[in-house]
């Protein structure tokens, strides 16, 4: 639903679009004619947009009702966060911890079956994910 502040948002949006539209035409006149842009009415227009940046992410922050992120545990442990959480889905760090994945490739045997390394073969056997096709 759109409020009265919501249309003050917008109304100070064009208001920052027609300022910076005069901006960029002062600017390329100052260019062909080797002038310098007046400082004063640079940082004008950067505070104005700075202040309605504010204001944007203001009301977006009120707007948004997305739960936090929250990290991912890791699959095998359960206890801490896994070491990449924003890696793609197909790499190990995106479901182990460090410390998980580190007991894993430390064991030099690979005498025990272990769920990183079936992940990684699993992952290595079959092109799901990583965009292969």
């Amino acid at each position: 639903m759109t409020t009265v502040r919501d249309l003050a948002l917008l109304d100070r949006m064009s208001r920052a679009a027609r300022a910076l539209g005069i901006i960029t035409a002062e600017f390329r006149v100052c260019q062909v004619y080797g002038e310098d842009l007046n400082p004063d009415t640079l940082r004008e227009i950067g505070e104005s947009l700075r202040s309605l940046g504010e204001a944007l992410l203001a009301r977006a922050a009120e707007l948004d009702t997305t739960p936090p992120e929250l990290l991912g545990r890791c699959a095998l442990c359960g206890t801490e966060p896994v070491a990449c959480p924003h890696a793609e889905a197909w790499m190990v760090e995106s479901h182990f911890c460090v410390d998980c994945i580190d007991h894993c490739l430390s064991d030099a045997r690979h005498g025990h079956w272990c769920p990183v390394d079936a992940f990684a073969h699993a992952q290595e056997t079959g092109s799901r994910g990583r965009g292969d096709a």
